[in-house]
């Protein structure tokens, strides 16, 4: 069997995501992909590997501590031609990790990380890089730098995972719990994900114009508005409606949204204080999500060139 491990310069690179992603595309329904995730010492597995086993039911698990991994890929009761191990960002780690289960390791570097001294560490071990969170714009001069370098010295650059929104996007309910908010209506919807924020204040274009600019939205505005509540929930994009200063809408507000399935959601402080605390919503927002994970399997389908991977993966494996 071979085994890939998900390696990174810095936490937080997006590694989780990609292994799910490439355990999609590298498996299929007759066999699935083994994976899960190496521990480093005592630290806790139960958040990621939670997260695999909830958007990818069907693929075998072969998490635990670096030590405990060969022995767990071996024990499979099933037998996946492949297992996809996410590591972490220590190098001495991941290499422990390689030579025991004696696998590659993919390299994810998020964009302006140095990645020549980390990826010369890995030696005959790597696979290949992966350059995650490329700015929009920065896209079309991406070949004239890092690329290069690589190829000077042998090593695949699959290619670049742009910024996404979708991947950044919170969950509704997470959005109530961190605001200290309550839910008029729509909690069941508390699973959907907000793409994006806007502000229903002082608004100079025409309400539901206004609202339209931004795709599954949620509309931050104050509980006494019924007129800005109204032209957001007019507009098929409005996802929710966060009311503010703790202020119960208008009942005829309440029966609009309603009939539209608008969740109505009232949160203590001023609009701009909520919109102020949701910029420290970001860090805790996870890979944990059905939507995310297919828009990452789009992205890498879209972004990556994987066959380079599957050759390697396809040869023997003792490096």
């Amino acid at each position: 069997m071979a085994t890939l491990i998900i390696a990174s310069i810095s936490n937080h690179s997006g590694k989780t995501a990609l292994a799910a992603a490439l355990a999609v595309k590298l498996g299929t329904e007759d066999t699935p992909v083994a994976i899960g995730k190496a521990a480093l010492k005592d630290s806790a597995v139960e958040s990621d590997v939670g997260v695999f086993e909830h958007l990818l039911p069907g693929n075998p698990s072969v998490s635990g501590a670096v030590g405990e991994i060969a022995s767990n890929i071996s024990n499979l009761t099933t037998s996946p031609k492949i297992s996809i191990v996410e590591g972490s960002s220590d190098t001495e780690s991941n290499l422990q990790l390689a030579n025991e289960t004696d696998g590659l390791v993919l390299l994810v570097a998020r964009y302006g990380e140095e990645i020549s001294n980390v990826a010369d560490a890995y030696g005959s071990r790597l696979a290949g890089v992966v350059v995650n969170a490329m700015p929009k714009y920065r896209s079309e001069g991406a070949d004239d730098g890092i690329p290069q370098g690589l190829r000077e010295k042998g090593i695949n650059l699959l290619g670049y995972i742009p910024d996404d929104r979708r991947m950044l996007s919170p969950k509704l309910g997470h959005v109530a719990e961190f605001l200290d908010g309550q839910f008029l209506s729509g909690g069941d919807q508390s699973d959907q994900l907000l793409d994006n924020f806007l502000i229903g204040g002082l608004v100079l274009d025409w309400g539901p114009f206004y609202f339209a600019t931004r795709t599954n939205t949620g509309v931050i505005v104050r509980g006494d508005r019924p007129d800005v509540q109204l032209a957001a929930i007019q507009t098929d994009t409005t996802r929710a409606l966060l009311l503010t200063k703790g202020v119960r809408p208008v009942e005829y507000v309440i029966y609009e949204a309603g009939q539209r399935g608008i969740p109505l959601i009232v949160v203590p402080g001023s609009t701009h204080d909520v919109a102020e605390k949701l910029e420290g919503l970001q860090p805790q927002v996870g890979f944990d999500h059905e939507d995310k994970l297919h828009r990452m399997v789009e992205l890498v389908s879209e972004h990556l060139d994987i066959s380079v991977l599957e050759d390697q993966l396809a040869q023997p494996v003792t490096r």
